[in-house]
């Protein structure tokens, strides 16, 4: 007797026909449609959590992909996500923009703090919070904050992120693991409640 389908089954499942999808998208412009719906809230929350300026997000999203379909053909499925590959491509346009431009814009709404009361005084104190923790971003190396956003405003799995910035599982752990343990000190610091 056969049971339900386990979450590895259908995550397989799910990348089974995600490369059929990218495979007709090689040839096929509105099956790459179909990858752009899929993957471009993602791509784009990430980029705008690098930049903080929703006109610049918009844009560097749209090269992203259009350069993921520039070289749609030389894709080749390597185990990962076709996620993990657009984030490659996102990440190095964010890196070309800020080779052209300095970074201005903060990351204030990249981590959203859950307010628990209604008065101005606890949503300023939020406020607060949320501040002083897009700073703590700011302050950690750019792998490190890749990592952080990728991880938990992306909610990608840690061997996705590695295939995304071309690193090993262990390494995208140990950036993680660091990155945490300084934004805990900094916000420590910064006496943001936990």
């Amino acid at each position: 007797m056969e049971g339900p389908p386990t979450h590895r089954t259908e995550e397989c499942r799910e990348y089974v026909d995600e490369q059929r999808l990218v495979e007709r998208a090689k040839d096929d412009p509105g099956a790459f449609g179909e990858l752009y719906d899929l993957h471009f809230d993602r791509i784009y929350a990430y980029i705008y959590r690098k930049t903080g300026d929703r006109q610049a997000a918009e844009d560097l999203t749209a090269d992203t992909f259009m350069k993921a379909l520039m070289n749609i053909r030389g894709y080749r499925y390597t185990g990962q996500p076709f996620a993990a590959w657009l984030y490659r491509i996102a990440s190095n346009v964010v890196i070309d923009y800020y080779r052209v431009r300095r970074p201005t814009a903060p990351l204030e709404e990249g981590f959203p703090i859950a307010t628990t009361g209604n008065t101005p005084e606890e949503a300023a104190l939020a406020l607060d919070d949320q501040q002083a923790i897009a700073r703590a971003v700011r302050s950690l190396s750019p792998d490190q904050q890749d990592v952080v956003l990728m991880r938990f405003a992306g909610d990608m799995k840690l061997k996705d992120i590695a295939a995304a910035l071309g690193k090993t599982e262990g390494a995208v752990k140990a950036l993680l693991f660091r990155a945490l343990g300084a934004l805990r000190s900094k916000l420590s610091e910064s006496g943001v409640r936990g």
